[in-house]
């Protein structure tokens, strides 16, 4: 991968990465919870 196609990757999918990265640093901050987690990635698909 070229650095212009890895940021264009980043470009095109850069709000499902920061969700997706934020929703796992809350869940290490606050415990684990596989329900919760599992909510927001469905929530985050759809």
């Amino acid at each position: 991968m070229e650095v212009s196609e890895k940021l264009s990757f980043w470009i095109r999918h850069k709000k499902p990465i920061v969700i997706t990265s934020s929703v796992i640093v809350l869940q290490l901050i606050f415990g684990w919870d596989v329900k919760f987690c599992i909510i927001n990635i469905i929530w985050l698909l759809v």
